[in-house]
């Protein structure tokens, strides 16, 4: 266990205010609600110390938080000897974690998803400390479906979410949006009619099938209609130029192809649509933002968490779920033609997106963790 020592600064709030703790891994999905939330505390007046895994280098947006790495490893889909390998890191985290509380004394230990957080969730549930779970995904992962039975609350994202145990208090706050995402929020739908924006992304495991698979969907629109799509799209670097030479074969002209995009908030809200996986992150963009989507789950996402956040969008009439196992590249051209000729469609579907949407998705949690720490 180390202390970050880049991150020097501390909080300005008294001695007095209770220290809590927000721990979870260093992927974008956990990271991004986990910055949220303790945005949300530090403006409340509590004390925040952020325990994640090696990983977590990635949590940096709070300058002002003191950082602490335990050992943690992820189990899943490894072989019998790498489980029992993590399984020991797991075990040894868990045991730095104890040492780590009885130092810092928390009031309350937030989990926010990820094998990360498992360490310091159970040994703040050993040492009689409360804790709350936060779950990003519409089934509850297994790292939190592990600690639910210890913890006082589940604060979900979605209604209603899977796999949380019977008899466990849980309350549907939403995915904690980053602040710029929160900046353009319920954003005008697109004005041009001349044009078409379309925005393509996969993600960092899904981006090969899009850039595979929907070129040859643009390709089957009309000449009239392709005239009018100006493409932005994600692709992986081994995909780029493979896909870049496509489009030029094919006559697109308004194209702009990168391995990775700074300023995704600002790409949605330009969008008339949006073509991507359905990762907890990209629902709750679209619908802060307020945009329409055509979803495609990623198949191998654990427990098909995916497949279950893009049903519950799509069912509330703010985009259309494709099966990427039933893919036709045919029928989603046709699908895709006709939201380009009813833009009023689009409009419908931007304004459920954002009756989703749960802005003050943070403060919510904060909210809760106030009562518990009053012994409400």
């Amino acid at each position: 266990m180390k202390q970050d020592k880049k991150q020097k600064k501390v909080q300005t709030m008294t001695k007095e205010s209770p220290l809590i703790i927000v721990t979870t891994g260093g992927s974008g999905g956990h990271v991004f609600p986990a910055e949220a939330i303790t945005g949300a505390l530090l403006k409340k007046g509590y004390r925040v110390a952020f325990v994640t895994d090696k990983r977590g280098s990635a949590f940096r947006s709070l300058k002002n938080v003191q950082t602490y790495y335990l050992s943690a490893e992820s189990v899943a889909r490894r072989t019998f000897f790498q489980k029992i390998t993590a399984g020991i890191k797991l075990v040894y985290g868990a045991i730095q974690a104890v040492w780590l509380l009885m130092r810092l004394k928390p009031a309350l230990v937030i989990g926010v998803g990820g094998y990360a957080s498992f360490p310091t969730v159970i040994a703040a549930q050993v040492c009689r400390i409360p804790t709350v779970l936060h779950e990003q995904n519409a089934v509850l992962g297994r790292a939190n479906r592990t600690l639910a039975g210890g913890a006082r609350l589940i604060a979900t994202s979605f209604d209603p979410t899977y796999m949380v145990p019977h008899g466990i208090k849980q309350v549907r706050v939403g995915m904690p949006a980053r602040p710029a995402v929160l900046a353009l929020e319920k954003s005008p739908f697109p004005s041009d009619k001349k044009n078409f924006h379309l925005l393509i992304f996969g993600g960092s495991q899904g981006a090969t099938f899009f850039s595979q698979c929907f070129p040859e969907v643009l390709a089957k629109l009309p000449t009239e209609y392709q005239r009018k799509l100006i493409i932005t799209q994600q692709a992986r670097p081994e995909d780029k130029e493979d896909l870049i030479r496509f489009y030029k074969q094919h006559g697109f002209e308004n194209v702009t192809i990168q391995s990775f995009f700074d300023d995704m908030p600002t790409l949605i809200k330009e969008s008339h649509l949006v073509i991507a996986r359905s990762g907890a992150s990209t629902i709750t963009e679209l619908e802060v933002i307020g945009r329409p989507a055509i979803l495609v789950p990623l198949p191998t996402a654990a427990d098909n968490h995916q497949m279950e956040n893009a049903r519950q969008f799509c069912d509330s009439g703010a985009g259309w779920l494709v099966n990427e196992k039933e893919f036709n590249a045919e029928q989603v051209a046709q699908r895709l033609l006709e939201l380009m000729r009813t833009p009023d469609e689009l409009k419908v579907a931007a304004e459920r997106a954002y009756q989703r949407a749960c802005p003050k998705a943070a403060l919510e949690v904060v909210a809760h963790v106030t009562h518990i720490l009053k012994g409400k």
